[in-house]
């Protein structure tokens, strides 16, 4: 273990505590955001995977359905934009809807026939001519076009992404203004230690130096107790999360640049606070003389 030097009375304190047990709240809040930034951008990423270049073509039950889905099969597999149109089976799709309605609502509804279909040419203009040609066959059907639902999804999505990064600078800027705060405070308290220094030939960057490495201290310090007490936290909501049906929130492996940022979280906050320190006294002690 290793001691700092200092020439002022900054050691231990209520202050102190009071800066690191702020700090240990406010990096894990910060690390709530990381993480909630992360699953969102791993989710819009699989969603965009998973959708690009399909599209779903739904026949409604009614007279005909059968001739009509055999219909729209027929056209499907023999346009030049679609490489390959495959019928959802009825069972693959009560599975899909048991989580929302339950089993007993599935059976008695009349759900029209899913038909999956991958296209060679995903642009506006193909789209359109599959929709043309599935129309001529069977007026009732509907096509529907991922890219048009994922739009709004992801577009929710960003949002909670854009929450989470007005969280992160939030938290930077309660981080900052509590160092001021504190480090005003500790000026105060040794203002006569520091005339003194002054007397014998310290500098203003030797004063400032000691307050730095004190905010670096208690930052770092109550940056990883905040990570030490969110781990737990992440683990009681990943187990929570993997009780919920995958079809309501789909799994996400978190990439390693989350864990890197969460690791990255203490040493931030540290450096932050001693830039913050080392600022506010330098300035305080020149706007004095």
């Amino acid at each position: 273990m290793f001691t700092l030097r200092s020439d002022l009375p900054l050691r231990g304190g209520g202050s102190g505590r009071f800066v690191a047990s702020l700090v240990m709240v406010l990096v894990f809040i910060a690390a709530f955001a990381v993480t909630l930034s992360s699953y969102v951008g791993v989710l819009i990423s699989g969603w965009e995977r998973g959708v690009s270049g399909t599209l779903t073509v739904q026949v409604p039950a009614g007279e005909n359905f059968d001739a009509e889905v055999a219909k729209t099969l027929d056209v499907l597999a023999r346009h030049p934009a679609v490489a390959h149109a495959s019928l959802v089976p009825r069972a693959q799709v009560d599975a899909l809807l048991k989580p929302w309605i339950g089993e007993g609502a599935v059976k008695d509804l009349p759900l029209p026939a899913l038909i999956d279909v991958e296209m060679r040419d995903s642009d506006p203009a193909a789209v359109a001519a599959v929709d043309a040609s599935v129309k001529a066959a069977a007026p009732r059907a509907v096509i529907d076009e991922h890219r048009v639902g994922l739009a709004r999804v992801a577009s929710f999505a960003r949002g909670l992404g854009g929450v989470a990064a007005a969280i992160i600078v939030l938290v930077t800027a309660a981080l900052a203004v509590t160092i001021i705060f504190a480090t005003r405070a500790s000026l105060t308290e040794c203002a006569q230690v520091i005339e003194v220094l002054h007397v014998v030939g310290a500098k203003d960057g030797y004063v400032a130096g000691q307050f730095a490495r004190r905010a670096l201290l208690q930052a770092v310090t109550g940056g990883v107790a905040g990570l030490a007490l969110y781990a737990p936290a992440l683990g009681i909501v990943a187990v929570l999360a993997a009780r919920v049906d995958p079809e309501i929130l789909p799994p996400a492996h978190l990439p390693l640049a989350h864990w890197l940022a969460l690791a990255l979280l203490p040493p931030a906050a540290g450096v932050l606070a001693m830039l913050s320190a080392n600022i506010t006294v330098r300035r305080t002690l020149a706007a004095k003389i």
